[in-house]
């Protein structure tokens, strides 16, 4: 359960099930601050934040007029929103990657993930911003630090330096030299972290700092480490003067509201949030779309950029093509999978979509999760041409071949037929209604 799952609904739900009435009074709105007052403590939103936030709610909210239509629910709900907007920074805060080289220095303590960040930050801004992006290992303390930096690049083709166990300030200096020389954009340097900040560290940073005078200086923070991350943003920026932060690992704990914090009691803004293992599992932070993931309306926006990162669009134009044509087939459905699968899991991608948080369990998300897991298992144990003229499977060796070599069980290979012959007369019954100038039947709802 990621950040914003443990909020999202619970303040929502809070809001509709109180908020019945026509009017915004004291007395109605009094449970639904309580209530919202309650999950942001236990999703771990600082203390002197949440008063704050809950006053000026308070403040906006009783007496307010609701414009006819409205509902007071409703009403309701905008205000909390763009209290969580104003919360969490207003706006989105890009890199500052304009000049060249532009240098980024990344520090952060060990294990909130940074040199894993720095891999996702490369690939980020060499995919979308199409820089010529370095990446230097700093890190000469921790065992495998820069092995692990240059093995990330190697797998993902991103470009490394390192000079081993070279003073760093100097390695620093010496990659801003070979960026200039072989024409990078962007230059990231992956700086040393300790278990705690000491002299000893930010003696060897504020080095490197007035060494190659960075534009960003980012601190990468553990989204799973609750009030404390607020403390170490501080104590960097105190002494770095930092100009934004990274929070890592926020797909996997219901907590993390100390990210709610960070920007409102530090004032620097969260540039980019992780939310996942996967090299593209980096996004941009969006004020706005995270307080619209909170309140359970979905994130549009996001999943748009998800899909427009990873699907191929020839791909999906000439696999939509088959599909309308009656050709599509079991190869088609495998690859639109495989393209689904870059997305990341099911569960979220289901929450970015509006309406849809809260409304299917974890449980269905799973078995549904399960399914495509199988399905995907079957076609791959299929030769090319099974997958292509599916009526061939009907054959009993085919589907003791393929039950052999997929290892599941008859129903499942059955469950995969019986459900890709349904959806291909589904597609065909569309495919003809357009044809006739008719809006199709979604779901048994006709729109004609």
């Amino acid at each position: 359960m990621g950040f914003g799952d443990f909020l999202a609904g619970r303040m929502k739900k809070s809001i509709e099930k109180n908020l019945k009435k026509t009017t915004l009074t004291e007395d109605n709105i009094k449970d639904v601050l309580r209530e919202i007052r309650l999950a942001l403590l236990e999703a771990d939103v600082n203390v002197d934040v949440v008063k704050k936030f809950i006053k000026k709610v308070e403040e906006k909210a009783v007496g307010t007029f609701i414009e006819s239509g409205v509902r007071a629910d409703q009403k309701m709900v905008k205000i909390v929103h763009d209290e969580l907007v104003e919360i969490l920074g207003k706006v989105n805060t890009p890199l500052e990657i304009n000049k060249k080289p532009s240098i980024i220095m990344m520090v952060g303590l060990q294990g909130a993930g940074k040199t894993t960040t720095v891999g996702k930050l490369a690939h980020l801004i060499q995919k979308k911003h199409k820089k010529k992006v370095l990446m230097v290992g700093l890190d000469i303390y921790r065992p495998g630090a820069i092995d692990q930096l240059v093995e990330l690049g190697q797998k993902n083709g991103l470009n490394s330096f390192e000079k081993g166990k070279q003073n760093p300030v100097q390695t620093a200096k010496d990659a801003v030299d070979f960026a200039q020389e072989n024409g990078y954009d962007v230059i990231i340097l992956d700086t040393a972290g300790r278990l705690q900040i000491d002299e000893q560290l930010m003696d060897e940073l504020n080095n490197i700092r007035k060494e190659v005078s960075p534009q960003e200086i980012i601190l990468t923070v553990d989204g799973m480490t609750g009030q404390d991350i607020i403390n170490v943003s501080q104590e960097f920026n105190n002494l770095l003067k930092l100009s934004g932060v990274i929070v890592t690992k926020l797909d996997g704990d219901a907590r993390g509201g100390a990210t709610l914090s960070i920007t409102d009691i530090t004032r620097l803004p969260i540039k980019f949030i992780g939310e996942g293992e996967g090299i593209s599992a980096l996004a941009e932070f969006h004020p706005k779309r995270m307080a619209d993931r909170i309140l359970g309306m979905g994130d549009v926006d996001t999943l748009f950029e998800k899909a427009a990162d990873v699907v191929d669009q020839r791909t999906m134009e000439k696999t939509m093509k088959r599909m309308f044509a009656g050709q599509f087939d079991l190869e088609d459905l495998r690859n639109q999978l495989g393209q689904l699968a870059k997305m990341g899991n099911l569960g979220g991608i289901m929450k970015l979509v509006p309406g849809m948080n809260g409304r299917i369990s974890e449980q269905q998300i799973e078995q549904a999760q399960q399914r495509l897991y199988v399905a995907e298992i079957l076609m791959n144990s299929m030769t090319l041409k099974e997958r292509r003229d599916p009526r061939i499977l009907k054959a009993i060796t085919r589907k003791q071949r393929i039950l052999k070599g997929s290892g599941r069980t008859e129903k499942e290979y059955n469950d995969l037929l019986n459900q890709f012959d349904k959806g291909k007369k589904q597609v065909l019954d569309m495919a003809k209604q357009f044809k006739q100038g008719r809006m199709p039947n979604f779901g048994g709802m006709n729109f004609r």
